[in-house]
């Protein structure tokens, strides 16, 4: 009886700590390996090299707990028998499986979930030795899964979305930061067209206008940066800056025009470029207005650096701000 509880408790115990062993290398992910690493844990530098390949780690485990509940369970079964006899061999089997169930399986594996990270450093490093030792024995399993098709795991939008939703459910992240999350994905969804500020409802100055002309409306501009244009909107020369106007304004240089003013690095996209490339095209060009034309060059809108932010943050609407949404103005234009 001695023996047979003995060899029952390591069976269990051996099969327990595979178990929880694999459920912690499971719930760690890899950029969580990287985290570590940054952090200077112990061990951490082996976890990374594991998660990175995981397979033959994986592969090892398996091995272990399967000799634990296979091999194990014959050997206790053999003691078993010899003690109980045939008539009462079938008792101790379903209790045996009980208890592999809930003390081998669901217990370690929680455990293995709960703390992952303690569990997984401390083991790293003999884990990945041991997966070097029997890298041949690995080779040996491969031979035969290697016919089979591997999928190449990736990770999806709606995936990333879900796991938001999760997150804010569950307390992990701010409801604004769930949103921000969602819309990033829709920035490759948008073009130019769909968040500029349409041309019927562009503030702009015609260059040749002398500066005491428009005086009126300068000191009353809603915009810091404004299109300067010779003859129509088709032709943009430049765009001037409401500081400057009033810095000359201030140095009582009324007399001269808005020509002067204006800068002639004007950067032009198609309205039908999409959102997300426009912000590396603003940081790399270093203007945060640019001008949205058609097939034809014709001015059909401008569209700030601002207009995009706004599609990942939300609406801003400052105190200068009369209308909320220009584009929704246009519309009302159009319309009437």
């Amino acid at each position: 009886m001695d023996l047979l509880l003995i060899a029952i408790l390591i069976v269990l115990l051996g099969s327990a700590f595979f178990s929880a062993t694999e459920a912690a290398l499971f719930s760690t992910p890899l950029n969580r390996a990287k985290i570590l690493v940054n952090q200077k844990r112990k061990n951490a530098q082996y976890l990374l090299q594991i998660k990175r390949d995981i397979r033959p780690t994986i592969t090892v485990l398996v091995v272990f707990t399967n000799i634990f509940n296979i091999a194990g369970s014959i050997f206790i079964g053999s003691i078993a028998a010899d003690i109980f006899g045939s008539t009462k061999i079938g008792v101790f089997s379903a209790i045996f499986t009980f208890l592999v169930i809930i003390f081998a399986e669901i217990i370690p594996k929680s455990i293995g979930d709960t703390f992952a990270t303690p569990i997984i450093l401390f083991l790293a490093k003999p884990l990945f030795y041991t997966t070097k030792v029997f890298t041949p024995l690995i080779h040996l399993i491969e031979l035969f899964t290697r016919p089979l098709p591997k999928k190449k795991k990736t990770i999806s939008e709606e995936e990333i979305r879900t796991l938001s939703n999760i997150g804010f459910l569950e307390g992990v992240i701010e409801e604004d930061e769930k949103e921000m999350i969602h819309r990033v994905f829709l920035l490759n969804d948008l073009q130019a067209r769909d968040v500029m500020t349409p041309r019927t409802v562009i503030t702009a100055f015609e260059g040749s206008k002398k500066l005491k002309d428009l005086e009126e409306e300068i000191y009353s501009l809603s915009h810091s940066r404004i299109p300067v244009y010779k003859e129509n909107l088709d032709n943009i020369v430049g765009i001037c800056h409401q500081r400057d106007l009033l810095i000359a304004f201030s140095q009582g240089k009324k007399e001269q025009t808005i020509n002067s003013f204006a800068n002639k690095k004007v950067i032009s996209v198609q309205e039908s470029q999409k959102i997300d490339e426009l912000i590396p095209v603003f940081r790399k060009t270093r203007c945060h207005l640019a001008l949205v034309v058609d097939d034809f060059g014709g001015t059909q809108g401008v569209i700030t650096l601002e207009d995009v932010l706004e599609q990942i943050i939300g609406s801003v609407v400052d105190e200068t701000d009369e209308i909320e949404n220009l584009r929704e103005e246009a519309r009302k234009k159009n319309k009437n």
